[in-house]
């Protein structure tokens, strides 16, 4: 996740994999609002990225299937 933050945060709109990340247990409705209390799509990006690094390690293969749909490469 890390090496891929500047990716990530140019291209990842966090509300295309919420529901995912949610229904799989990885994050909460209070994970969510922390993240949009940011200004701009990529700080929250950034924050999600943040949040989802302290999830364990689940939460990168729920986080990558959450992805696949929207963001195939």
């Amino acid at each position: 996740l890390r090496q891929n933050l500047v990716k990530l945060t140019a291209d990842l709109e966090p509300i295309d994999i919420y529901d995912q990340l949610i229904k799989g247990g990885v994050f909460t409705f209070e994970d969510k609002e922390r993240i949009d209390r940011e200004f701009t799509r990529a700080d929250k990006a950034r924050e999600l990225i943040s949040v989802l690094c302290r999830k364990g390690p689940r939460a990168f293969g729920v986080f990558r299937d959450a992805l696949k749909p929207k963001y195939p490469h």
